[in-house]
């Protein structure tokens, strides 16, 4: 399934972390308010099947996240 946030837009890894941590998840979200207040955009986090991590994505568009 796409991404609604990441599909017309260009999604940009930030960073990426192992899924097999139980504390991944949390992890990535604060990497994801931490990349919200670097620079204005929409940050979001995604599991990555293929690659088995949670990975922290930024669409470099001028998109506002949404909450």
């Amino acid at each position: 399934m796409t991404c609604r946030d990441c599909t017309g837009h260009h999604p940009v890894r930030i960073d990426a972390y192992p899924a097999g941590n139980p504390r991944a998840s949390l992890v990535a979200a604060h990497r994801a308010t931490q990349a919200r207040t670097e620079a204005p955009g929409l940050v979001h986090v995604h599991y990555d099947a293929m690659h088995d991590t949670f990975a922290v994505i930024r669409t470099n568009d001028g998109t506002v996240h949404r909450g």
